[in-house]
């Protein structure tokens, strides 16, 4: 069963992400776990390449529970726990900048 659900969350992120530029990760549509892996494994390749910022799609939320969004606090969170600087993207509430990549 594991096996299973980590099979489709590879999937879901590579067909949400097949067409994403470098610095921007989409994780909406992943449970929160599985957000903060691909998260955390966005920052170290952009930390890799030495950009500026990560553009995070997180999404508004609108298919949780109660429409609240839960991805989006997740990596508000773990961002900021990481040393980073994580604003809402003012054009577009379901997107995070993430800048300030401390090595």
């Amino acid at each position: 069963m594991v096996r299973f659900d980590k099979e489709a969350s590879a999937k879901i992120f590579q067909e949400n992400n097949q067409r994403s530029r470098p610095n921007t990760v989409d994780l909406h549509g992943l449970y929160v776990t599985e957000a903060e892996f691909y998260f955390e494994r966005a920052v170290q390749q952009v930390r890799e390449r030495g950009e500026s910022s990560l553009r995070v799609i997180v999404g508004k939320g609108n298919h949780s529970d109660d429409n609240i969004p839960k991805i989006k606090p997740a990596i508000q969170t773990l961002g900021k726990n990481l040393g980073m600087t994580v604003n809402v993207d003012p054009t577009n509430d379901g997107c995070l900048i993430v800048t300030k990549f401390n090595s």
